[in-house]
């Protein structure tokens, strides 16, 4: 999915806008729908056609947080932490320097942050990726589906440190609760070779929770910023101009990190509704009937138009928000058949849902419904600045990419006014 931004387009089409609803002297300004003179009529608009396809799964890389456990169809394989390559110290010291001869590491930490509370029996697992090569995985780009794109994880990865989930319980004080790995003495060879960047320039960790933990469980990522991101702290003597000893700490921060989730497979139940999930990508596109806007006289306006979608099934925990976003795509749908984007399937299309910047909105489903506004989109079509090539409707980025809705289509109501 692209978004095309073009700020001189953008006020091309404003003043466009402005010209239609403002030169023309039998123009009505919205103050006068209040006038009696002018009649509130209603109309509806028919459901055309219709689809569910899968776009590319994005936003695990952008989350706040990492994922784990299994819930709602879902599993979360692992997540994958790089670290900085030197210490925000000066003068700056690279992970590499840390097995100088002048160096001796006395201990080291690795610890993460989460706000969630938990009692489990289960194990969070630390591993060092002993990759050969930098850069391993992508924040935009890694997923479950792209895999076979990349370096098999798991087999390069070695176990380098595991702790209890028993007793997880955020202080009341700093609402958090720190997780904490801790190389000294017997293990601490373990934390030197990830230290090798030379040989291993990856500098990523892998964290994965046991098989038997069967909710959900999360900790901050370096998008949390700051205290909560993930850190790497070496406590380590270092000797100075060969008399000096000095005994000091630093720390290397998390540069970026990811999830990787098997998200809930897109079944043939899907496609009879707006079924929305972010985590496998399943969206879905509505092509309204509008030949009777067609029919209307110049200057008239709509007042008011609501797509409503009544809530068939989801799997939304009671009191969680979701957020359904609707916008309009520029481009024509030549299939409107189930699509995916995955080339091995026998649905496979490779075609780019375009959107639309001059009708982009997002509605919190409330009661069991969604009341989606689009008298903009049906007034700018009206106005021949937007054609109807469909409504895209996605999963907003800071819903769970776990939750997923299906929702009933039904025929719009349209208010408006004439002269």
């Amino acid at each position: 999915m692209k978004f095309h931004f073009s700020n001189r387009i953008s006020l091309l089409i404003i003043s466009l806008l402005f010209i239609a609803v403002s030169c023309s002297e039998e123009t009505i300004l919205y103050d006068d729908i209040d006038n009696p003179e002018y009649t509130i009529n209603t109309l509806t608009l028919p459901l055309d056609k219709s689809k569910v396809f899968q776009a590319y799964p994005s936003g695990l890389g952008t989350s706040q947080t990492l994922f784990f456990g299994d819930l709602k169809d879902s599993e979360n394989l692992f997540s994958l932490v790089e670290f900085t390559l030197f210490a925000g110290y000066l003068p700056p010291t690279q992970l590499n320097d840390l097995l100088a001869d002048s160096i001796q590491v006395d201990s080291a930490m690795v610890f993460v942050q989460t706000t969630d509370s938990l009692s489990s029996a289960s194990t969070l697992s630390l591993y060092s990726v002993l990759a050969d090569q930098d850069s391993i995985f992508s924040e935009d780009s890694t997923n479950f589906y792209s895999l076979a794109d990349y370096i098999d994880f798991e087999s390069v990865a070695k176990l380098i440190h595991e702790v209890s989930l028993e007793s997880i319980m955020p202080d009341s004080a700093a609402t958090h609760d720190t997780i904490s790995f801790l190389f000294k003495d017997d293990n601490i060879d373990l934390i030197k070779e990830f230290f090798d960047t030379e040989q291993y320039p990856a500098r990523t960790m892998m964290l994965k929770a046991s098989d038997d933990l069967d909710q959900l469980f999360t900790i901050k990522s370096e998008e949390s910023g700051g205290s909560s991101s993930p850190k790497l702290r070496v406590w380590y003597k270092a000797t100075v101009n060969d008399t000096t000893l000095v005994d000091t700490f630093i720390t290397f921060y998390a540069s970026r990190d990811i999830s990787v989730v098997q998200p809930p497979e897109i079944t043939l139940e899907d496609h009879d509704y707006v079924s929305i999930n972010s985590g496998s990508g399943n969206r879905s596109i509505l092509q309204y009937d509008l030949n009777v806007i067609d029919d209307l006289t110049r200057n008239s306006i709509v007042k008011d138009a609501r797509l409503i979608l009544d809530v068939e099934s989801s799997n939304v925990d009671e009191g969680d928000d979701f957020f359904v976003v609707i916008a309009a795509l520029s481009d024509t749908v030549s299939n409107w058949s189930f699509t995916t984007f995955d080339t091995l399937s026998g649905a496979y299309e490779n075609e780019d849902y375009s959107l639309d910047i001059n009708f982009l909105v997002s509605r919190k489903i409330e009661d069991g419904k969604v009341e989606l506004p689009i008298q903009n989109f049906i007034q700018l079509y009206k106005n021949n600045l937007i054609e109807n090539h469909g409504l895209q409707i996605w999963s907003a980025p800071s819903n769970s990419p776990f939750d997923k809705v299906r929702l009933n289509t039904q025929n719009v109501e349209v208010l408006y006014v004439k002269p």
